[in-house]
């Protein structure tokens, strides 16, 4: 048992090895075409053949024939560099056909002809070049074959002293006949896997690109529907005010508060605008995230004073607990969009007479930032929903409106700048919401631009 271990911990790295090793061969999906990989597996397995069969040829005495497949294993090579290293894999395989039939003539005529392993290996050319070229030019190779072999097959049969046999004996005959099947058979074996892979890949590549789309389409048509309505709300309560004071005198005291009521409608609607112009940013255009050295308590300030407000309108008490002098990697205006965004989701949540605590603590090279509240809290099996596009639009215990993009925000902005966000809760008692962020090193003087 102890000395398995050993031999399996060596495998997997070298299996590793071996697989990065091939893909640097063959090329990568990133950098080639499904068809100029299968094209460049062909074109080391026909490399390979090539190589051994000179040192075979020679040792049972086919000697021109090993002479002849001294420059093929250079046409090969080129073909391979011309694909592989210049993406030229059209001329590569124009080359490619072209030689291997000239190629495969001489061969015929060298090596016993019908009476050699020649068909058999015109066979597996065919079947490389149908493998690789593009669909048009199938037809029109397969007639090059069938007209080549034919015309061979007749030149051979009327002209029989023009195709010497070369086998010294049928000993010879038969070991060059099971060479070639041997190396028929692995070159095919290995250019189907090949392409069968390939073919797996692309599809699951497809399916789950196809499944994704269908989610996020499903994702946005929710949010657009559910903004239509939020949008509406607002603008309907200022028309429906402007119709009323036009039609009839309000008195002091009702107009008050509806300017209160309206001001604090248009206060979410701006805040939900907010987050909807910088979701839809990183959604289109992708954003450019700018990862600095920051002062995390300077860097809330204004931020904070701000929310301490909001929550005292609320009847709320927002404590500010962040640690001085606590450097962190972030970017400055990400970080205030995160931090405003979980506090006004505690002042939502959270009735009036409540607290609300935002802190920090150090934990190894992170530092912590916990936003605390007393409020209505969430349950378990909606943690993983609360940070999506699938949660519910809900309404705060002031019956605040929100679509629940500020969490989406906080998750999605918070990973670009290589931190955490998570959610501790208990029902009717309370809603603790943590994000992790790097701290800062006194190497971190420089800021890096990341899009």
């Amino acid at each position: 048992m102890s000395a398995s271990l050993p031999l399996k911990n060596n495998y997997i790295p070298m299996k590793k090895d071996i697989m990065q090793f091939w893909t640097k061969l063959m090329g990568s999906p990133q950098t080639h075409t499904l068809e100029a990989i299968i094209f460049h597996t062909a074109c080391i397995f026909t490399g390979l053949l090539f190589i051994c069969s000179i040192f075979f040829n020679y040792l049972i005495g086919l000697y021109t024939l090993s002479i002849l497949l001294v420059p093929a294993v250079f046409s090969v090579s080129l073909v391979y560099y011309l694909s592989k290293f210049k993406y030229k894999l059209n001329l590569a395989i124009t080359i490619f056909c072209v030689i291997g039939n000239l190629l495969f003539i001489a061969f015929f005529l060298n090596n016993s002809g019908i009476n050699g392993p020649g068909l058999v290996i015109y066979l597996l050319f065919f079947f490389l070049v149908i493998s690789i070229v593009p669909k048009s030019q199938r037809f029109g190779w397969m007639g090059v074959n069938i007209i080549v072999a034919i015309s061979l097959i007749l030149f051979q049969y009327y002209n029989p002293e023009a195709v010497p046999f070369n086998y010294k004996n049928d000993f010879s005959r038969h070991l060059d006949l099971s060479y070639v099947y041997f190396f028929t058979l692995i070159i095919i074996y290995f250019i189907l896997t090949s392409i069968i892979s390939s073919y797996n890949r692309e599809r699951l590549l497809a399916e789950k690109r196809a499944e994704q789309l269908e989610i996020a389409n499903q994702s946005k048509n929710k949010l657009f529907s559910i903004l239509a309505h939020d949008l509406r709300s607002p603008l309907n309560s200022i028309q429906s005010f402007l119709e009323i004071s036009m039609e009839m005198e309000i008195e002091e005291d009702e107009k008050r508060t509806i300017n209160s009521s309206l001001l604090k409608e248009t206060k979410y609607t701006g805040q939900m605008l907010i987050n909807l112009l910088s979701w839809s940013k990183t959604q289109m255009e992708g954003v450019n995230v700018r990862l600095i050295r920051i002062e995390l308590a300077k860097v809330l300030e204004t931020t904070l004073l701000l929310q301490t407000s909001l929550a005292e309108e609320k009847g709320l008490t927002l404590n500010n607990r962040i640690q001085q002098h606590v450097h962190v990697i972030a970017d400055r205006d990400m970080m205030e969009l995160i931090i405003r965004n979980l506090i006004n989701n505690a002042i939502k949540f959270t009735p009036a007479g409540g607290e609300i605590t935002i802190s920090s603590e150090l934990h190894g090279a992170e530092c912590w930032i916990k936003i605390q509240d007393t409020g209505v809290g969430i349950a378990r099996h909606d943690y993983d929903n609360i940070f999506s596009l699938h949660s519910e639009s809900t309404y705060g215990t002031n019956q605040e409106k929100g679509v629940g993009l500020g969490l989406v925000l906080c998750k999605e902005f918070i990973a670009m700048q290589n931190g955490r966000i998570w959610v501790e809760s208990t029902v009717n008692v309370g809603t603790a919401f943590f994000v992790s962020i790097n701290l800062a090193s006194q190497a971190d003087l420089f800021p890096l631009h990341l899009n």
